[in-house]
C-alpha cells in the first residue's frame, strides 16, 4: 500500500461524518409521514419522563435534610457504608474508619 492509498483513505475516513450527517439530515427532510411520527415519538418520551421524574424519582435528599451540606454527608455515608459492604474501600473511606 502506498502513500497515496494512504493519504485518500484517510481523506474518505475524515468525510464519513460529513457524509453520515448528510445522510439522516436528507432522510428528514424528505419524510411525510414519518415526521408526525417522529413528533408522536418524542412527545411520549418527554411525558412518560416528566410522569416518571414525578412519580418515582422523587427528592429524598431534599425532604429529609435541610442543608447541602447535610446531604453531602448522607451521600457519602452511604456509599462509605455500601462499599464496605462489598469489603473494597478507597484509601479515603480506610482513614475515615
Amino acid at each position: 500500500m502506498g502513500y497515496e492509498s494512504i493519504r485518500r483513505a484517510i481523506a474518505r475516513a475524515a468525510g464519513l461524518p460529513r457524509r453520515v450527517v448528510r445522510f439522516y439530515v436528507d432522510g428528514f427532510r424528505s419524510m411525510t409521514v414519518g415526521r408526525s411520527l417522529w413528533a408522536l415519538i418524542i412527545i411520549k418520551v418527554a411525558i412518560l419522563f416528566l410522569v416518571f421524574k414525578l412519580f418515582f424519582f422523587r427528592d429524598e435528599l431534599a425532604t429529609r435534610y435541610d442543608t447541602d451540606a447535610e446531604r453531602a454527608d448522607a451521600v457519602r455515608q452511604e456509599l462509605v457504608e455500601r462499599s464496605a459492604g462489598a469489603d473494597v474501600l478507597p484509601p479515603s473511606a480506610r482513614e475515615h474508619r
